[in-house]
């Protein structure tokens, strides 16, 4: 087996277990809030211990990925597995909010593994594979989403949550140890230029490449981050007298879907042209949005959610495959950072918005607006293709 195919395959099980362990955690920190003796506004502790790790991650992710590209994208992965592992075990032994929060931020500043894994896979493997081999890594990161709640919440049941963070903590040890063990990193390309983080984002803005991709990343994250404060609420609206179990696997969905189909669409843009199969993407998530505001069954709104999925498993894969083919490799680490950061600034501002539009035009409008979010999207994406 070919280097750059080892560490391909050792990165991929690397950032599933990653996943998986942020998954298996994130859905019970409310939960968590309580345990501590949290009574009174535990809805505002909750909101404020989700969005201050994405306020952290907005610029440091970016920071950590200019790093990468200067002293070696392995020694980041490194770095921000061992912080990760560190954060995850403080959190196991964390006996107030204050503490949690506090140990929340260091999470999104310090840490950034699947982003730096992401960047050493798209350099280290070669240019005409290297779509496939993020549109894989992408899948694995999905594949940990999927299973990730579950096994939390088995963990949860045998060890508690404190022992469910250990838990989190020894599998992403393990990650970062089989990463430099068996990972290696070849050559690279070293910009002699000096530039901040501002700059960064200004020739980010500057560029038509990286701007399309930002702006679709932000668009896609801001839908998905938007659905999830208010899913459970109109499920149980919509589906009175069904199962609690088909709750969680309508959340599982989406990112089933991505499993599913990501390679498929790599392959599609492959052929058609990546700006096409976004496009593509793009267009049939708008219907789909659109769709789920007026359907009112439960199965139905399944079968589109599950085609909501479908469509956006075409933005991440694409986006990340322009990045590695039209991003020059000095510049790539700091592009995967601020990809992410895109993501995160999707998941600070939607909850918010999705919950007062609930408030004020009840849940079914949350999806409308989305679906006209989707075709600014694409009205947007087209412009800036055409700079390309």
């Amino acid at each position: 087996m070919k280097q750059y195919e080892r560490n391909l395959w050792v990165l991929s099980l690397a950032i599933f277990l990653a996943s998986i362990s942020w998954f298996q955690i994130m859905p019970f920190l409310p939960l968590f809030l309580e345990e501590m003796g949290v009574k009174e506004n535990i809805l505002q502790w909750s909101g404020l211990i989700f969005a201050i790790q994405s306020m952290a991650s907005i610029v440091a992710l970016p920071y950590w990925g200019k790093l990468g590209d200067r002293y070696g994208r392995k020694a980041m992965t490194l770095r921000a597995g061992f912080c990760l592992a560190g954060i995850y075990f403080g959190m196991s032994v964390c006996r107030t909010p204050y503490e949690l929060a506090f140990l929340r931020f260091l999470n999104g500043a310090l840490t950034g593994f699947i982003p730096g894994a992401m960047a050493l896979i798209a350099t280290g493997t070669p240019q005409k594979e290297g779509p496939r081999a993020v549109a894989i890594a992408q899948s694995a990161s999905a594949a940990g989403q999927i299973v990730g709640p579950g096994i939390g919440g088995f963990m949860a049941s045998l060890f508690g949550y404190r022992g469910s963070m250990s838990v989190s903590g020894s599998a992403v040890l393990f990650s970062t140890l089989l990463v430099l063990v068996m990972v290696r990193e070849g050559p690279r390309e070293v910009s002699e230029e000096k530039t901040s983080i501002l700059d960064d984002f200004r020739l980010m803005l500057q560029s038509p490449v990286l701007a399309s991709v930002m702006l679709v990343v932000l668009v896609n994250s801001f839908f998905m981050s938007a659905v999830n404060p208010v899913l459970a609420l109109h499920l149980r609206e919509i589906g009175r007298g069904a199962p609690a179990w088909l709750a969680g696997c309508i959340f599982s969905l989406p990112a089933t879907a991505f499993v599913l189909f990501a390679q498929r669409w790599t392959g599609y843009g492959d052929r058609a042209g990546y700006d096409r199969a976004i496009l593509t993407g793009l267009a049939g998530a708008t219907l789909c949005g659109i769709s789920l505001s007026l359907v009112r069954g439960i199965w139905v709104f399944a079968l589109f959610f599950f085609a909501l999925g479908v469509c956006v498993a075409s933005i991440a894969p694409s986006a990340g495959a322009i990045i590695c083919l039209r991003v020059p490799e000095h510049f790539r680490g700091r592009a995967y950072g601020m990809q992410q950061s895109a993501v995160m600034v999707g998941a600070l501002l939607a909850p918010i918005t999705a919950t007062q539009v609930a408030a004020r035009l009840g849940i079914p409008a949350v999806f409308a607006i989305n679906a006209l979010l989707y075709l600014a999207g694409i009205a947007g994406f087209r412009a800036l293709v055409r700079r390309w």
